[in-house]
């Protein structure tokens, strides 16, 4: 992911995730809640140990990518967060619009997904699991469950990231990823939100098309 925006301040965009993400209120004893957070967090270490372990069996390249990317969508619900992305826009969008916009926001949103995590991981994991780690789970808004957890760069300070989830077809799937308190859903749509302004869902593809075609 790309969190690097110029649409909007980081101040900002750091309000926007603040507002989305809501108070973060430790769900009460309950066992619907308790059993909602423990799926969350299995889906998170699932996907991260998926992760690590492509990149550490993988030898790189686009094939590496590609495999990342699956395993990313696998546990993403990629149509809601590209309807949640352009927000009040989605509903003035003709179905063809949706239809394309949809299909090149997972090439765009997952080709950036999975560049940023392998940069992450980097190249020796010899030490993967300590990369990683989940402090807490919280349940939000009775819908949502947000996963909280620390990850290592190779180089860097250790990064605060944030994975929320929400339920759909009986299963928790990632709908937001918050890295450093920057909502990769709020700077997506902040960035999407001034081209559509500008020039239109017509803009938007065109501009999205753009990206993809550079990606690969």
């Amino acid at each position: 992911m790309d969190f690097s925006i110029n649409a909007v301040t980081r101040r900002q965009l750091f309000q926007g995730a603040t507002a989305l993400v809501g108070s973060l209120v430790v769900s009460r004893a309950g066992r619907a809640a308790s059993a909602g957070e423990n799926e969350a967090k299995k889906v998170v270490r699932r996907l991260v140990d998926h992760i690590l372990q492509l990149i550490q069996n993988d030898s790189g390249g686009p094939g590496q990518i590609r495999r990342l990317m699956a395993a990313i969508e696998s546990q993403t619900d990629l149509s809601l967060l590209a309807r949640m992305t352009m927000g009040r826009h989605w509903r003035r969008a003709t179905a063809e619009q949706r239809a394309t916009f949809v299909d090149l926001f997972r090439s765009y949103l997952l080709q950036t997904f999975a560049t940023r995590l392998r940069r992450y991981a980097g190249s020796d994991l010899a030490d993967a699991h300590r990369r990683f780690e989940i402090m807490s789970t919280q349940s939000v808004n009775k819908r949502d469950v947000i996963v909280r957890s620390r990850v290592v760069p190779p180089f860097g300070p250790p990064l605060e990231v944030d994975w929320r989830l929400r339920e759909r077809d009986g299963r928790p799937v990632i709908i937001d990823l918050v890295v450093e308190g920057i909502s990769l859903l709020i700077s997506q749509r902040s960035e999407f939100g001034a081209v559509l302004e500008r020039a239109g869902v017509d803009g938007l593809i065109e501009e999205l098309h753009r990206r993809v075609a550079e990606s690969t």
